[in-house]
């Protein structure tokens, strides 16, 4: 529940008016940090290492991929 809190929290703090934080960006790191625990999980086993590092990196490489794309300026 602790966790919860936490989560809807960052999530409220970008629609305060003036501070100036990007809740897309909350709502990215929620995803990308959901889906990274979800890799964690599936591949908890030693035998699947090779799995976990693959996807990983797949990961990564699509987080570069989108430093490639033009910003969007008005969401």
């Amino acid at each position: 529940t602790g966790i919860a809190i936490i989560l809807g929290l960052n999530l409220v703090i970008g629609f305060i008016p003036g501070f100036n934080v990007s809740w897309q960006a909350h709502v990215g790191g929620l995803v990308v940090g959901a889906l990274v625990g979800l890799i964690f999980s599936v591949t908890r086993s030693p035998r699947r290492r090779a799995l976990q590092i693959a996807l990983l990196a797949a990961v990564a490489l699509g987080l570069v991929a989108l430093l490639l794309l033009p910003p969007v300026l008005f969401f």
